[in-house]
């Protein structure tokens, strides 16, 4: 087998465990899912706050 199939049939087997593990802790995979989102907001909404600053300066 060379490098890339070795590769591909760990990336599969990854894959594949990690749908039953899903299936099984649903509750679990959701509340991650529901916290990456969370993070990814509070990213998005940081650059917005820092704008701000721009923003205060026409309020002087």
């Amino acid at each position: 087998m060379s490098f890339i199939q070795i590769l591909s049939t760990v990336f599969e087997f990854l894959l594949v465990s990690f749908t039953v593990w899903a299936v099984f802790h649903e509750d679990r995979f959701i509340a991650f899912e529901e916290k990456i989102m969370a993070d990814l907001r509070r990213k998005k909404l940081k650059v917005v706050k820092e704008n701000s600053v721009h923003n205060s300066a026409f309020n002087c």
